[in-house]
């Protein structure tokens, strides 16, 4: 079982075993007695449905992401935002659904029980359950990205190793008889694990040594850097990567049953939307009028699949347009109806329309500004690569970096951004976009994201 595989399961079958508990201990204290069987068969299955959708929510919530450093100093306060929505989740289940069990007093106990129960599993018992041996690493790698590694793995005790040693290309170049030392190395500080990055030409040079040291001397893993990378942090090292990469990830076509099948569940979805939406329509129109009497309706200019230019319709949330200089400055301010349209992206219904004539897709990197675009591209390798795929209304960038460019030239930001597109560019599944789709319903409901 996988690392993040054995995460994954001890997660959702404690959250499921301390459901249970709760209930047992909630008829406990309802009744002042030991519950009997038929008690707690009577009251399983409506308290079943519930932690049912409580799974769900913990979902949307993020709280089956991976445990890095950054989601373990989120925790608490999604757990705790989590459970005000279970709240009303449970509350909306026992009105809707005929359980025939007297709900109020029980729920309202069962509530405080299972949300006690479910910080200290999280909190308490969880990082206990991390690995108990650890194996010692050495990382052989250069840049910022390494450092950036070292530190998530060392840090956090959900990794089953950790590293003793980081080697950059500084250090080979300057050290002799490097192929003595680092079997001294190896011996001395009991190294199980060795990570190299092989684009780097210092350390390229070197790999014949290190496969002779570790496939015929030691019994050693050997992990490709740039993969652990993105396994760990969901996205591309850019620092690292060079044009095989591209070569090795990009293709016209992935899968014709992917693309297909994208298509069909974009134009489908699309329709679905619509029809809703479009009851909405008067009143959103109406407070734009209200609110300022300016257009109701925008049409912008972005960059498209491979650079074309696309016109995209969103309603007007700003006092101007966001062409030229203006995308660049970030001048403009939001009206007051435009600070709400955009909070909840219901701004962004008329791009339901561009993704029905085919100029966007559900999912996919989110389209730029030309002028952005442009800046962009000359200040920022690769970065014209992300706009080999249809822009969509949401992406793997949009639901993962939380620190994302809020207008004007943003390059750091940008650049972290573009980072996770490409990891979608070379992961790209309808699995990993029904996952997009679920984690932007999060991102609305807690006003996360880009």
């Amino acid at each position: 079982m996988g690392e993040r595989t054995r995460e994954l399961f001890l997660l959702v079958l404690g959250d499921i075993c301390f459901f249970v508990a709760a209930l047992w201990l909630t008829l406990l204290v309802r009744y002042l007695d030991w519950p009997n069987y038929e008690l707690f068969a009577t009251h399983l299955g409506p308290f079943l449905t519930i932690s049912g959708a409580w799974l769900v929510v913990f979902y949307l919530s993020g709280l089956y992401d991976k445990h890095t450093l950054l989601l373990k100093k989120l925790l608490l306060s999604r757990i705790l935002y989590a459970q005000l929505i279970n709240v009303v989740v449970a509350g909306l289940l026992f009105i809707i659904i005929p359980f025939g069990i007297a709900p109020k007093t029980n729920l309202l106990i069962y509530l405080v029980i299972s949300s006690g129960l479910l910080l200290w599993w999280r909190l308490i018992l969880v990082p206990r359950s991390s690995p108990k041996q650890q194996h010692r690493a050495m990382i052989i790698a250069d840049g910022p990205a390494a450092v950036e590694l070292v530190d998530e793995i060392n840090n956090n005790d959900r990794y089953n190793y950790y590293f003793v040693r980081l080697i950059d290309e500084a250090t080979l170049e300057r050290t002799e008889d490097f192929e003595t030392k680092i079997k001294a190395l190896i011996e001395r500080e009991r190294i199980e694990v060795i990570v190299a990055d092989s684009r780097g030409p210092r350390i390229k040079a070197f790999l014949p040594v290190l496969f002779n040291l570790s496939f015929l001397q030691f019994s050693i893993t050997f992990l490709d850097f740039n993969r652990l990378y993105e396994d760990t942090f969901d996205r591309v090292p850019l620092d690292n990567i060079q044009y095989d990469w591209f070569i090795a990830n990009i293709s016209q076509s992935r899968s014709v049953l992917y693309d297909a099948a994208k298509r069909a569940l974009d134009v489908v979805g699309a329709v679905l939307l619509l029809l809703p939406s479009a009851a909405l329509f008067p009143f959103i129109a109406l407070a734009i009028r209200l609110d300022d009497r300016g257009p109701l309706l925008y049409t912008t200019t972005r960059v498209g699949q491979f650079n074309r230019p696309i016109t995209i319709y969103k309603f007007r949330t700003k006092n101007g347009a966001d062409a030229g200089d203006a995308a660049l400055k970030s001048t403009l301010v939001d009206t007051r109806v435009g600070a709400i349209l955009r909070a909840t992206r219901l701004d962004e219904l008329p791009q339901l329309f561009n993704v029905l004539r085919g100029d966007l897709s559900f999912i996919g990197p989110r389209p730029e500004m030309p002028a952005l675009a442009s800046a962009y591209a000359e200040a920022i390798p690769y970065y014209n690569t992300r706009h080999f795929l249809k822009p969509g209304l949401s992406g793997w960038a949009q639901i993962n970096n939380f620190d994302a460019p809020r207008g004007g030239v943003d390059i750091p930001r940008t650049t972290t951004k573009l980072s996770y597109d490409l990891y979608y560019l070379a992961r790209r599944s309808l699995f990993l976009d029904i996952q997009i789709a679920l984690k932007t319903i999060s991102t609305i409901i807690m006003r996360t994201g880009s």
